[in-house]
């Protein structure tokens, strides 16, 4: 039975991008908090919905990635206050991972 190097898989594997697949995409998580304190009018908005502190929003604005539930949560808020077609042109813009 031939070895499998992991090398070789993963080179192979992540070398060629198909259409047919998906990659996750990571919002500018900046400009979305941005966006959203200027629809809004305050940052306080975010941590009041989400029920996360004022260091958490900093970090994000800082470019620090939240968790995959708070930035589910962090597109909601941003498609309620600044509108679905903004946040969609958000994460098609988005960088692919």
């Amino acid at each position: 039975m031939p070895i499998i190097h992991t090398g070789d898989v993963m080179s192979t594997h992540f070398k060629d991008r198909r259409d047919d697949y998906f990659y996750p995409r990571i919002p500018d998580w900046p400009q979305v908090i941005e966006d959203i304190k200027e629809s809004a009018g305050s940052y306080s908005v975010i941590c009041k919905i989400l029920g996360v502190g004022w260091p958490a929003v900093q970090g994000w604005r800082r470019g620090c990635e939240p968790r995959f539930s708070t930035g589910t949560g962090l597109l909601l808020v941003h498609s309620r206050y600044c509108g679905a077609e903004k946040t969609k042109q958000r994460v098609m813009e988005a960088d692919v991972i």
